[in-house]
């Protein structure tokens, strides 16, 4: 709200913020979705003063301030209130006239008027300081009821009163814009911290500001905690000091020494190999704790909330604490379909008040002294703000932006190198570690960036005009899969084209459009909540799309009927609200009907309404809104059939509103954020922002990875949302760093394991509010293309993943032969982590960058270890190799980033008595993880979180020996403490000791192997002569499924799956087969790629990256993957010659090759990036441009290329589940889900996007004939 009371002789304002806590509630109350009891007139007097008596508790305060926009906040004029019923203060000091400003009578005066603060931070100012956080909560309660009276620790006493708004005080103080335990919730489980998936913990303050508990009353039952998502209680975040790890990483395993005191090091310290263990005792000692603890409490997420007021440092964080935070509106976005009205006033927080104290060129006031209900979307976007990717952001039709696209004119032109104290200013900012090599740490830069003069310059995209946290969002715009820009007709728009962005369709909600604001939907107890606490966003929303659009059988009952819809108080009763009593604030009805049609009327501006379509509507052939596609989609029966007339159920639908969400289908795109770099350093004092407020040397920066809006993927949502088929995201999917009070690196971009065993690379169910009319989902989003085109685009919408936008990391792991290996840098260690001589490192480090070209794009730094290592696949803290007859060795990486180990990659960091973590086997040529991703099978998971087990099969480690054939590497008996290769996540290092499960090789089948692969419960093993299925559905029992050799295969040599085919490089060249029945490949006739020398393949999204030995890398399109074809091939001028492995990965938004060039060593390829190809790099399948950017010379032939970790890809092909979501309940599809959207009665079936489209007003035998139009067949696919 607005503290500008304090300042100069403030007493009238005073009264403003203190009325501002009684007019919020006086708003909420007629926002409430209660029919109203009685007219405004009736309602007249909310309090019983006279207004003489109102008056007077004014005198004193108008003297000084004379005059203010509303006296008593409330614009209806329907209350009486004198300005210290709300603020306090004392009133009866007054000056007189011709005593000036700032005399000190004046100052004398003032400082009587006003409740004086604690801290002098706060002293002789109208506004509020920037970044204030817990200072807030040490101010005394009089105080904060002085400057605004709607802050929640005092809004009992003031807007809550009697008479006012009770209900919704007490409402608020429990509703999860007030806690927020969503989010700690999820970060502590998906992270592994905290067993249960019922968040436990959450954010509230006392009147006195101290940390308290809250609970639901009455308790709710087990059975509701489970179907309605309400929580019996939070408490206040746990201290750290007393928290557990739930990742055991290395530093984290039992076995230190005592700890050196602080500037007296051990003498005891071996040289080149420091005692990096964090305590020498047990777990939740010294710093044997969970970094997730302190990081929630440090690092700014969604901070600050309801509590506290906003940071008032950025466009898009001027705002109040508690009631006011909504009702009291400040200037945040320019543009008008965010603001409203009050985008006239800009985004700086300024102020426009008739109150001549209150400065109007200062940030951080309120627009106006007055309540609104029009609460326009700006507001909600200040705490809705993270991640980036939140719902807000993509109902502008924003995402954040990725810190390369248009980077030229975000990046200084010189390079910049922060100091520690740069960067310690800079992260007050703006938690991204980024933001201090960039410009857009510069407040003065961000006031600008986003103004249509700014935008002006950008060539790819347009900024936000809104920087809440210091960050930039980017506009959305609709493009094909091909990346090329469409216009409302959908057809392609010229790059070059000088008017290419009004042409091109920026793809906000239609909603939004229609001039919707976000609380023109989410009504007064979706914002204000209704006493329960929930743990999930989505439980505590009452309202439905169906409530407003009606079904396929009536039309909109205009009655909420979301998880959070009121009960019925009588038993049996209809439950949920009535939408038809709810008012404007003008006294209209804001839902109408008329002439048979539904109206909506804006909360925001008088004169502005809108038609609700009805779904109904849609179907119905004689109506204005029929449409032909809807007609398909929602009346096909699950056997492709569409009945003459609309069922009675919901049994028979293909795609009915109890088995799917509406915006499965009526999603125009999703944002996609894959990767979140936590980095945590010592030496960086900082205070926590929740609590207490106290100061600690360690801090986590914010750093996102990769960003974009070219993919689409679904998900079974959660128990409170009925399981139904919904959008999926990846969110929060962390990698975490640590780095000492020495600056080293305990550990570097490791994974987490989350508390039911899945990996903390998670993703969610969500609502992704992005609806349009014509860029919406069509049939092929979805199911098989009768075309054949999508076959990688369902592979990434089942969350199989595509290979695209794997995390490489800094260091690439390359298998250099009797060598052994090498761990080459390829990038920066700061952020971004700009791969060396890519454009990013141009623009972001240019210095470096001329260095690194200048020295001839030579990589050098790189550690190594000797052996035989033919192939190699790193997983967190550890390298799997394949040593040929030295068998399978695991070395120890865990060190590779720290600068205090002299040998960064190890065997054992004991002696071979104490760690054992090698098996010998006759002949190893090959190894496989069953996933990059970390799981862990042996983790106990709670019943209650409602979680699927982790397959078994990802409980071991699998080799292709040329004489044994597939050896299982594990501890086979289940019932000891650590099976199958367990030993290596338990963080118990006494008993590191690697066992051999078994070999399988019937009948000397397997002889010969070479190559493994595994795609869901299936390895798919390559012989000399052949590939052999194996399944491995009971790891412990392996079983020959099919078998592929010649004249089918010739040689094969490496394989790649991808949703229902396989590519095969063979000594003919690259082949495919048909895998839809992945016991049974089949070979695709024709299907055939010639190239010399091929060597192995690696498949990424729509191309084929073919290791093609002398003729270098040929990339081959695979978008139809039964007619591939040859696209390229690339050498560099013939410096690619010896090739033998490749895979990929992404930074930013740009993609990059990693190359095994034999003889030549390791080459990086630079293929996709917004500086070599602007025009397309957004699109799904952009065509490759590689070109080479740096080269490591390997001290052996490079032979192979670790994988990179799949932040895509959350189950497997077999439906296992290898991801951890956020919703309880949730989870990827399964295999069966899976295949029903492209297999009837066991056969495939496609679609096609286009039904056959006819006027309307047809025969009442229309449903007949379109049957045989445009709906699938079972045999021929799309008729």
């Amino acid at each position: 709200m607005r503290p500008c009371i304090q300042a100069a002789a403030s007493s009238l304002r005073n009264l403003g913020v203190l009325c501002v806590s009684a007019l919020f509630f006086f708003f909420a109350l007629h926002s409430s979705s209660k029919p109203l009891a009685r007219t405004q007139q009736e309602a007249a007097s909310f309090r019983g003063d006279s207004q003489e008596e109102a008056d007077r508790k004014s005198a004193g305060c108008i003297s000084c301030h004379t005059s203010t926009d509303e006296a008593t906040m409330h614009p209806t004029k329907t209350v009486r209130l004198g300005c210290t019923d709300c603020h306090g203060g004392n009133s009866s000091i007054a000056i007189t006239s011709g005593i000036a400003p700032n005399s000190p009578e004046y100052d004398s005066a003032k400082e009587k008027a006003h409740v004086q603060p604690r801290n002098a931070v706060f002293k002789n100012r109208s506004n509020l300081p920037e970044r204030v956080y817990t200072l807030w909560l040490k101010e005394s309660a009089e105080y904060i009821r002085f400057v605004n009276p709607g802050d929640l620790r005092v809004a009992p006493e003031t807007c809550g009163t009697l008479g006012c708004h009770a209900a919704e005080t007490r409402a608020i103080s429990t509703s999860m814009m007030t806690h927020a335990g969503f989010l700690w919730g999820a970060a502590l489980y998906n992270n592994g911290e905290y067993p249960a998936k019922n968040t436990r913990f959450g954010e509230s303050y006392n009147r006195e500001g101290l940390p308290q508990s809250i609970k639901t009353s009455p308790r709710p039952t087990t059975e509701e905690t489970r179907t309605k998502g309400v929580i019996p209680e939070l408490d206040p975040l746990y201290r750290w000091e007393i928290s557990q790890p739930g990742n055991v990483l290395r530093v984290f395993e039992r076995g230190g020494r005592k700890k050196a005191e602080i500037g007296n090091p051990s003498r005891e310290e071996d040289p080149g190999k420091p005692d990096d263990k964090l305590s020498d005792r047990g777990f939740g000692t010294e710093l044997r704790t969970a970094p997730v603890f302190l990081g929630l409490q440090k690092t700014r997420l969604l901070d600050p909330i309801l509590s506290l007021p906003g940071t008032n440092d950025h466009p898009g964080d001027y705002r109040g604490s508690g009631c006011s935070a909504c009702h009291v509106v400040y200037a945040n976005d320019r543009d008008a379909a965010y603001s409203g009205a009050h985008a006239q006033f800009g985004h700086s927080g300024f102020s426009t008040p008739s109150d001549p104290t209150i400065p109007k060129s200062e940030s951080g006031h309120p627009i106006k002294h007055a309540f609104t209900r029009s609460i326009p979307s700006s507001q909600c976007m200040i705490c809705h703000i993270h991640p980036g990717t939140n719902m807000v952001a993509t109902y502008f039709g924003l995402t954040w932006w990725d810190n390369e696209i248009d980077g030229d004119k975000m990046y200084p032109k010189e390079q910049r190198n922060p100091t520690e104290e740069q960067r310690y200013q800079s992260f007050l900012r703006n938690p991204e570690g980024a933001a201090a090599r960039g410009l857009w740490d510069d407040e003065k830069f961000l006031e600008n960036t986003g103004s249509a003069e700014f935008n002006k310059q950008l060539k790819t995209t347009q900024f936000a005009d809104f920087h809440g946290h210091g960050w930039v969002f980017r506009f959305v715009f609709n493009h094909d899969r091909k990346g090329n820009w469409l216009d409302k007709d959908g057809k392609p728009i010229a790059f070059d084209d000088p008017d290419r962005f009004r042409k091109a369709v920026h793809l906000a909600d239609i909603h939004l459009e229609k001039g919707m604001q976000c609380n023109d939907c989410h009504f007064a107890q979706d914002n204000h909540g209704n006493g329960k606490i929930y743990g999930e966003p989505r439980a505590a929303v009452e309202i439905d799309c169906t409530d407003c659009h009606g079904t396929i059988r009536k039309k909109a009952t205009l009655v909420t009927s979301g998880p959070a819809a009121p009960e019925s108080p009588t038993p049996g009763g209809e439950r949920g609200r009535h939408l038809g009593a709810l008012r404007t604030p003008w006294g209209l009805r804001r839902f109408e009907w008329r002439d048979d049609k539904l109206y909506q009327r804006s909360m925001s501006e008088e004169d502005k309404e809108w038609e609700i379509v009805q779904t109904i509507d849609t179907i119905t052939p004689a109506n204005v809104h029929f449409n032909m596609k809807s007609l398909r989609a929602k009346l096909l029966n699950k056997d492709g059939i569409v009945p003459s007339q609309i069922p009675a159920d919901d049994a028979s639908l293909a795609h009915a509103n109890s088995s799917m969400t509406c915006y499965s289908c009526h999603t125009s795109w999703t944002p996609t954020c894959l990767g979140c770099h936590l980095q945590m350093t010592a030496n960086a004092r900082k205070p926590m922002l929740h609590n207490e407020g106290l100061p600690t040397k360690n801090y986590t920066s914010y750093n996102f990875q990769v960003l974009r809006d070219d993919i689409y993927m679904l998900g079974v949502d959660g128990t409170v949302t009925g399981h139904r088929i919904a959008p999926a995201r990846s969110s929060c999917a962390v990698l975490v760093s640590s780095q000492n009070a020495n600056r080293e690196w305990l550990y570097y971009t490791q994974q987490t394991i989350s508390a039911p065993g899945f990996s903390g690379q998670a993703f969610s169910t969500f609502v992704p509010h992005t609806v349009r009319a014509r860029e919406t989902k069509q049939c092929s989003d979805c199911h098989v293309s009768t075309q054949n085109d999508n076959n990688a685009w369902m592979a990434q919408l089942l969350l199989q993943g595509t290979n695209f936008m794997n995390f490489m990391g800094r260091h690439i792991y390359v298998a250099t032969g009797n060598k052994g290996f090498e761990a080459v840098a390829v990038a920066e260690h700061d952020e971004p982590e700009a791969v060396y001589g890519s454009d990013l490192q141009r623009i972001a480090y240019p210095d470096n960058y001329k260095t690194f070209v200048d020295h001839g794009r030579q990589l050098h730094a790189a550690a190594e270890h000797s052996g035989n290592v033919l192939d190699i696949q790193a997983r967190g803290e550890y390298a799997y190799a394949a040593n040929g007859t030295g068998g399978l060795r695991i070395y120890d990486i865990a060190n590779i980033d720290n600068k205090g180990f002299s040998e960064k990659i190890t065997t054992s960091p004991v002696s071979p008595i104490g760690q054992r973590f090698f098996v010998p086997t006759k002949n190893a040529l090959a190894v496989a993880s069953p996933t990059t991703l970390g799981v862990d099978p042996l983790r106990q998971q709670l019943p209650e979180n409602e979680e699927q087990p982790v397959h078994l099969l990802y409980g071991f480690l699998y080799v292709a020996d040329k004489e044994e054939g597939l050896v299982i590497i594990g501890d086979p008996n289940l019932k000891s403490k650590s099976p199958g290769v367990g030993t290596l996540l338990d963080g118990n290092p006494a008993n590191n000791f690697l066992k051999r499960a078994l070999a399988f090789n019937p009948n000397d089948l397997l002889s010969g192997a070479r190559r493994i692969s595994i795609a869901g419960n299936y390895a798919y093993i390559l012989t000399d002569k052949s590939l052999v299925v194996v399944d491995l559905d009971n790891p412990l029992v392996p079983r020959v499924t099919a078998t592929i050799g010649a004249p089918a295969l010739n040689d094969p040599r490496g394989i790649a799956v991808q949703f229902r085919y396989a590519f095969v490089a063979d000594r003919d060249g690259l082949k495919v087969l048909d895998v839809t029945d992945l016991a049974r490949p089949k070979p695709v006739a024709n299907a055939l790629v010639p190239l010399e020398d091929a060597r192995n393949v690696y498949v990424a999204r729509t191309y084929a990256y073919v290791s093609g030995g002398k003729q270098g890398l040929a990339i081959v399109d695979v978008e139809k993957p039964d007619a591939p074809r040859l696209d390229q091939l690339f050498t560099a001028g013939g410096q690619l010659n010896d090739v033998n492995d490749v895979k990929i990965g992404m930074v930013a938004a740009s993609a990059f090759a990693f190359v095994a060039d034999g003889k030549n060593g390791l080459r990086v390829l630079q293929i996709v990036s917004p500086w070599d190809d602007p025009a397309h790099f957004s699109g799904f399948n952009p065509r490759p441009m590689p070109k080479l950017i740096a080269t490591a010379r390997t001290r052996g032939p490079a032979l192979a290329i670790s994988k990179g970790i799949d932040r895509d890809r959350a189950v497997d092909e077999s439906g296992n589940q290898l991801a951890v979501f956020g919703r309880r309940g949730a989870r990827p599809l399964n295999r069966a889900e899976t295949a029903s959207l492209y297999l009837r009665n066991g056969q495939l079936y496609t679609v096609t996007d286009e039904p056959v489209e006819r006027p309307l007003g047809i025969p009442t035998a229309w449903l007949d004939r379109i049957r045989s139009w445009f709906f699938p067949s079972a045999t021929n696919g799309a008729r």
